[in-house]
């Protein structure tokens, strides 16, 4: 039986990632399962998913870095809850690193490049439901973030990850409409070779981004739980 009292999905696999775990422990949030100040026990979380302590410490780490959780060493993990002005931050942060991105896309890429890139958007706006979307949009997004070949940038990603992961287009129900608007506009700019243009739709999506986020997470009661 659940230590939390709640009906869990099948246990996951032995062979179960950290990035599972992690993202598990999201749904139970956003749901409101798991709420502001509740302590989560790695043991317990292990035996409900099947799995050793080890991925769902990784887990507990990402999640505190993600802002989702508390957690020290002597005190254990503690659900942090998140506020709007973390939402809004979280996004303008990201918004500027993937300004800084497109910008430097225009002025590395090749017309070959281009192409490529376009044909993952046709593709992305061709996408019969959210799944498939969501997969052509992070082909894309990790193309970009080649193409930009800035280690610094790069870096500067992984210390402001994604709030949601998997089920971010579920849960955000005007996300994909935001996504495809900024990604056409930043196709538009890199066309021209507007490394501002490029720049100013990456901010642009990213913010609206975040305001869709931060209604979506009001309205099931994540922002503004006491």
């Amino acid at each position: 039986m659940s230590t939390h009292g709640r009906t869990l999905p099948r246990r996951l696999k032995r062979e179960s990632s950290s990035e599972q775990v992690a993202e598990h422990i999201r749904r139970l949030i956003m749901s409101g399962e798991l709420v502001k100040g509740e302590r989560l026990r790695q043991e317990d979380l292990a035996e409900e998913l099947g799995v050793s302590r080890i991925p769902v410490r990784e887990a507990i780490i990402a999640l505190d870095r993600e802002g989702w959780l508390d957690f020290e060493s002597n005190r254990g993990a503690h659900v942090a809850g998140l506020a709007a002005d973390d939402i809004r931050d979280h996004y303008e942060l990201r918004g500027l690193v993937f300004g800084l991105l497109a910008r430097r896309v225009v002025e590395t890429a090749t017309d070959e490049d281009v192409k490529a890139l376009s044909a993952l958007a046709a593709e992305m706006k061709r996408a019969p439901d959210i799944v498939e979307f969501a997969v052509t949009n992070e082909r894309l997004i990790r193309q970009i973030v080649r193409l930009a070949a800035s280690p610094r940038l790069t870096a500067a990603l992984l210390v402001t990850p994604a709030i949601m992961h998997h089920d971010f287009y579920e849960f955000v129900p005007t996300g994909r409409k935001n996504q495809e608007a900024g990604v056409a506009a930043f196709m538009r700019a890199l066309k021209q070779r507007s490394a501002d243009g490029a720049d100013t739709a990456m901010r642009t999506m990213l913010r609206r981004q975040g305001q869709a986020v931060l209604a979506a997470f009001t309205a099931s009661g994540v922002v503004g739980r006491e």
